[in-house]
């Protein structure tokens, strides 16, 4: 069952985080926007809402690769490139833009994305902001952050529903093809 705090601003705090979320630096390759950290937020915010992530202690699992791909594969069915990004990419650099954390036993070599085994092995966990964490802890609220960061970051409403991560190239084949 879900609490909802009394004295917590939820609008506030969701106008915050939205706001956070529409500035997530992503990568652009070939025209193409990289969907990895949002991407990777969905299948954080799935994790939540199963149960899979009961405390705002996040750990680099088969469950949270196997969602991370199911999803990547779902929001990049028309990229130009064969393989999505490792999760090891999002899960470092989401840490760039401010509410994710790492709590890590020891720092990498300056400059580079460690793997995914780097990662197992020297992040006791990664987490959110306290806000974000409570604001996720509401079952309304998640979905709305959820369909928000879908809306927003994985939808190119430009071309009715065309997923952003398709790119260029994709469109240039859909003309193509008209």
């Amino acid at each position: 069952m879900d609490k909802q705090l009394t004295f917590y601003d939820y609008n506030r705090c969701y106008a915050h985080y939205t706001k956070r979320i529409m500035n997530i630096r992503q990568a652009k390759i070939h025209g193409e926007i990289i969907v990895a950290k949002p991407v990777l937020m969905l299948a954080l915010i799935d994790g939540i809402d199963c149960g899979q992530f009961p405390c705002n202690r996040f750990v680099l699992n088969e469950w949270l690769e196997k969602r991370y791909l199911a999803l990547m594969k779902e929001y990049t069915r028309y990229s130009q490139f064969d393989k999505p990004a490792d999760i090891s990419n999002p899960f470092w650099h989401l840490t760039s833009d401010g509410f994710w954390h790492l709590r890590c036993s020891e720092k990498p070599s300056q400059g580079t994305t460690p793997s995914s085994r780097w990662l197992k092995d020297q992040v006791e966990y990664a987490f959110f902001d306290d806000d974000l964490w409570t604001l996720l802890q509401h079952k309304e609220w998640r979905k709305r952050l959820r369909d928000y960061i879908v809306e927003h970051k994985l939808t190119d409403n430009r071309w009715k529903g065309l997923i952003a991560a398709e790119g260029l190239g994709a469109i240039a084949a859909l003309l193509l093809v008209a």
